[in-house]
């Protein structure tokens, strides 16, 4: 268990983007990366995230520990210097799901505007929900995941998912959805995010 802590993860600018460059000396296979770090699956439940900045992890884990009651976050185990151990979400995540699809089903029209909530209710500052973000689980309930600034940075507002939706086009059926489901979240949005920029 402990052979994860070998895994090492740095991050290299080439050509003006940001890449990562891992060093993993271990069986354990890579499920997942991004700007903050690499995601090993531990075994059939559990994950582990290995972050290039320390702080990152620290603040990843306050955040987990700040949503646990909510059950739309992976559930969390420990916290290391450079690492998180989380639940393992076994499931496709919601931007390739929906790749080809002509809509969204209502039900993650649903969910996503109540987890977005959620995380606004337990203190997020920072509502930066990628539909890449969303992972489908068992009985397509959707849980989410990276959320090390979802408390320090604030960022409510940013449009990263809606732009996700808009390049699949699934943007316009999602507002209508949204506007049926939750008018207020739907004036909200319209109010404070430029759609015709995205």
């Amino acid at each position: 268990m402990e052979e994860f802590k070998s895994i090492k993860v740095e991050r290299i600018e080439k050509n003006g983007k940001k890449g990562l460059i891992i060093h993993n000396p271990t069986r354990l296979k890579l499920i997942g990366e991004g700007s903050q770090g690499a995601v090993f699956q531990l075994d059939e439940d559990l994950c582990v995230k290995i972050y290039v900045n320390p702080n990152a992890a620290t603040k990843e884990g306050k955040a987990l520990e700040a949503a646990k009651e909510t059950h739309i976050v992976p559930r969390l185990y420990e916290v290391g210097p450079n690492y998180v151990i989380m639940e393992y979400l076994k499931g496709p995540n919601l931007k390739d799901y929906l790749k080809g699809k002509q809509d969204i089903p209502e039900t993650f029209t649903e969910q996503i505007i109540m987890i977005r909530k959620e995380l606004k209710r337990v203190g997020f500052s920072r509502i930066k929900t990628s539909i890449g973000h969303f992972v489908v689980t068992k009985g397509n309930v959707l849980k989410a995941i990276d959320h090390s600034d979802g408390l320090t940075m604030n960022d409510p507002y940013n449009p990263k998912m809606f732009r996700d939706l808009k390049k699949l086009g699934l943007l316009d059926s999602f507002l209508e959805q949204a506007k049926k489901i939750d008018p207020e979240s739907y004036e909200d949005w319209q109010k404070n995010i430029d759609f015709n920029a995205i």
